[in-house]
């Protein structure tokens, strides 16, 4: 399979919850947490709700994730996810879900599993973005190239202090969506959105019509309203869940799914925000 063209599906996503008048909602949960089965469950409670998906691969060094994000990546490696397991995982999850989805994997995952081999593999599971936090533009030549030639959007991060030059390089590569990371340093949930938010979705507008989804710390729902004030087009909420499955083990896709019919309550508002 050579250079399949890339028929971009984040786009329409976005272009759906525009005209319904809200931003986009992407849950980001860990494949295999706390295990295949209830994983799968948690999928299928969580995606009812969401625009788009993002499924993490469990890594024993998540450099870019928080504590909570750790801990479900060490129950998940615990209860024997590999990577074969993650792909055949999301397989059953493209059963009932058919809107976008993106995985974030550490760069050693991919080479160990093989660059060409791994997107061919996700293009066969019906994932459309893929995103790897510890590659730097300078080093994602390769794997834009296998992206692109499997017909995958290279989904990539910016962050406050990406200069402008580095944004214009990262733009040369990125499809899809650009991941705005909303505060300085690792994931997990925080009680309000960093000073200036505001300001860096503006700056980050004018270089790009790319959608922009923004993470790290999302938890409320008066965050979202806020980040929908400032333009952005979606949010994505990962430790947030996963804190609620860790506490709420027992019966995890429920919890989950109450806690996020309580954040998404007041998306019924955004018509009158996004003005």
């Amino acid at each position: 399979m050579m250079n399949k063209k890339l028929i971009d599906p984040f786009r329409a996503a976005f272009h759906n919850t525009h005209e319904a008048g809200r931003v986009a909602f992407m849950p980001f949960l860990v494949a295999g947490d706390p295990d295949m089965k209830r994983s799968l469950a948690i999928f299928k409670a969580v995606s009812k709700y969401a625009d788009m998906l993002e499924i993490g691969f469990p890594y024993t060094d998540p450099l870019a994730d928080g504590p909570t994000i750790q801990a479900a990546d060490e129950r998940a490696l615990k209860s024997g996810i590999n990577t074969a397991k993650v792909f055949d995982l999301i397989k059953q999850l493209r059963g009932f879900y058919k809107k976008p989805v993106t995985v974030l994997v550490y760069a050693n995952i991919v080479y160990q599993y093989g660059v060409e081999r791994f997107y061919k593999t996700c293009a066969g599971a019906g994932i459309q973005g893929v995103l790897i936090p510890d590659v730097p533009y300078e080093e994602a030549a390769p794997f834009v190239a296998n992206a692109k030639k499997y017909g995958v959007c290279p989904i990539f991060m910016i962050t406050r202090t990406t200069t402008a030059g580095r944004l214009r390089n990262i733009l040369k590569y990125a499809e899809g969506y650009l991941y705005l990371v909303s505060v300085l340093g690792v994931t997990g949930s925080r009680n309000s959105l960093q000073e200036d938010t505001t300001g860096f979705i503006k700056s980050i507008r004018k270089q790009t019509s790319l959608p922009l989804a923004l993470g790290f710390g999302i938890s409320k729902a008066e965050q979202i309203e806020q980040a929908a004030r400032a333009g952005i087009d979606g949010v994505i909420a990962g430790s947030a869940i996963i804190n609620v499955i860790e506490n709420h083990l027992e019966n995890p896709a429920a919890a989950a799914e109450a806690f996020i019919k309580g954040l998404l309550r007041p998306l019924d508002y955004q018509a009158s925000i996004r003005s």
